[in-house]
């Protein structure tokens, strides 16, 4: 078994494997003993078993250091550790042997990252990896790819819900027999949490990122629900702001044209993931989400980086999923492999406009709504159905005809506009105690300063008001679903120690979704601030004492006399109430003691 370790590949590095692709059982490969290599022993379980059983991990992996044995251009690597103690492995493929970022691209290859089984319910991309994989290293298919473009496959994320194996999970899903959990052992929906990071997995998951920091992510999915012709859907998130131009033109012009040309002409024409404007009505219209960072392939996106997400559909034979997938990910790669040159300069311009104060001169977008004014009409390609009343539930039973296929001329909704947008600040300032949200911010490859003393500054701020909370927990938290507060311009003093986050760099859209307290998926909304949010402001004094310091108040404070006779005059309930006069006072000096418990410890520093 060949296994590295990232950091030391070049100990550990190897000449290429040359062989003649006619010649495969004749080749001696390095690291085996001499011989012919059975080609039996790299037929994988799903093929073994006509696509009817997907391997468990271990038998997962060994696949792969197999793979690893005979050929230098693979080597297995793990980036982490799961919550119950399992390896999170990564598979590294490169035409010279290669394991590092910084060996790849100086020989001026682009890297692609494959994501498996982060539902590893949903374990597609896992058997299309080891299948595409074998066949590119033991039968030379696709071999030309390795000169521009090395891979970095993620088998399996979510390893422990992988492992939870059972026949009763996702039942409505054709094949295999039994797979894995959508949650990880903790609970956790793993693409829910690529921007609070708070699963074990997703700590590891970002540092490994970051290390790579590969030009294009593909996470392979399987839908849930709608019922169509395509064996697959996908989203690349170009329809918002979160790419900066010209990478989303890229995105859009050349990688998705024309991947979708070349998956219809390889026999998988693929639909935007969407959803209907009415169930099982898609002549009605079909319109397209804008992501927040929260999920995998816009997370990437909002860090200037081409993502893919593939949702191959639920209700095809597993076969076809695989056979989809496996032709996705090799026409992505032949897409950049024709514009290598034209995606890294893209992505250099978008991440040098997002390090700017040109990305400050216009309000940037947090949430958007679709413009149901404006569509464009496609072709759909759906079934025949029709609806009867059920003898089961008495209800409306719709049916899809599947020897009925049907293409329909739907309107796509595929145009947004803001409807939330905020003007983002030259940095943020945040509060030295919350030291976990510093490493959050380190995950998510972002950069900050320590302030080695305290000083006086003049800052924009929100000042809670009030909060409402969800009436049930979501991903082990209690999210805030509405915040109120208030925005002013204040000179305040920050402690010794306090984070400085210059937003003139290249991942500073995540910066304002992990501050900016109506940002989708804020650490706000999830929790990380509710002391602010509602803050206890417990004051231990007994209102009699008010009898003393009311006097006191009134005597140094001629406007608060004033304001005080006449709300007695004003109201008379109040002035023959002894609390409520009492508490008057009261009030204004627990607002005094308190001013803030309820200030947003993210200040927001203007241009």
């Amino acid at each position: 078994m060949k296994k590295i370790v990232l950091g030391l590949a070049l100990l550990l590095a190897l000449p290429i494997w040359a062989q003649n692709p006619k010649e495969l059982n004749k080749a001696v490969p390095v690291g085996s003993k001499k011989g012919k290599i059975n080609t039996e022993d790299f037929i994988t379980p799903a093929e073994k078993t006509n696509f009817n059983k997907t391997p468990k991990f271990e038998e997962t992996m060994a696949f792969f250091n197999k793979l690893a044995d005979v050929s230098p251009m693979v080597n297995c690597t793990s980036f982490g550790v799961s919550p119950q103690g399992r390896e999170l492995s990564l598979v590294i493929v490169d035409k010279d042997g290669l394991t590092t970022p910084a060996e790849i691209r100086a020989k001026g290859r682009i890297i692609i990252l494959v994501e498996s089984c982060i539902h590893s319910g949903e374990p597609d991309g896992k058997d299309a990896c080891m299948i595409w994989l074998r066949d590119m290293i033991l039968k030379k298919k696709d071999i030309g790819l390795l000169d521009d473009v090395s891979f970095v496959m993620d088998p399996v994320f979510n390893v422990d819900g992988h492992e939870d194996f059972r026949a009763t999970n996702r039942i409505n899903q054709n094949g295999p027999d039994e797979l894995g959990t959508r949650n990880n052992a903790q609970m956790l929906n793993l693409n829910r949490d690529f921007l609070k990071a708070d699963a074990p997995e997703m700590k590891d998951w970002h540092r490994m990122y970051n290390y790579w920091n590969p030009e294009l992510f593909i996470d392979c999915h399987v839908t849930n629900g709608a019922d169509f012709q395509y064996v697959m859907t996908y989203d690349v998130e170009n329809h918002g702001k979160a790419m900066a131009e010209p990478l989303r033109a890229f995105s859009k012009e050349v990688y998705e044209a024309e991947l979708n040309a070349k998956m219809t002409k390889a026999g998988f024409p693929m639909f935007p993931y969407c959803n209907y404007r009415r169930t099982y009505a898609p002549e009605l219209g079909a319109s397209l989400d804008v992501f927040d960072p929260r999920y995998s392939t816009s997370y990437v996106a909002y860090r200037n980086r081409l993502g893919l997400l593939l949702e191959t559909h639920i209700y095809k034979p597993y076969k076809e999923r695989v056979e989809s997938t496996i032709e996705a990910i090799r026409q992505s790669a032949f897409v950049l492999q024709a514009h290598k040159n034209q995606l890294v300069k893209a992505i250099k311009e978008a991440d040098d406009f997002t390090a700017s104060p040109a990305f400050r001169k216009e309000p940037y977008p947090l949430e958007y709504e679709v413009n149901t004014n404006d569509s464009i009409i496609v072709d759909y390609l759906g079934w025949e159905r029709d609806t009867i009343k059920s003898d089961l539930s008495g209800g409306q039973w719709v049916r899809h005809r599947y020897d009925k296929p049907k293409t329909y001329r739907v309107p796509l909704f595929n145009k947004h506009r803001p409807t939330k947008s905020i003007t983002v600040p030259k940095a943020y300032i945040l509060m030295p105690q919350y030291a976990n949200v510093a490493e959050l911010l380190e995950l998510n490859g972002l950069t900050y300063t320590r302030l080695d003393e305290a000083k006086e500054v003049e800052v924009e701020t929100y000042r809670y008001t009030g909060g409402t909370f969800s009436k049930r927990q979501s991903e082990n938290r209690v999210p805030v679903v509405e915040t109120k507060y208030t925005t002013q311009t204040e000179k305040l003093v920050y402690p010794k120690g306090s984070y400085y986050i210059d937003m003139n760099q290249p991942n500073a859209k995540l910066a304002i979704f992990l501050l900016e307290p109506d940002a989708p998926g804020s650490l706000t909304y999830w929790g990380f601030f509710n002391g602010h949010v509602q803050a206890a402001n417990e004051f231990w004094i007994n209102l009699s004492y008010m009898e003393v310091k009311g006097r006191e108040m009134l005597a140094k404070d001629p406007e608060l006399k004033k304001r005080f006779e006449e709300k007695k005059k004003n109201e008379p309930a109040f002035a023959n109430n002894p609390n409520a006069i009492l508490n008057f006072f009261y009030e204004i000096v627990k607002k005094q003691a308190h001013q803030d418990n309820e200030l947003h410890p993210a200040w927001r520093v203007m241009d």
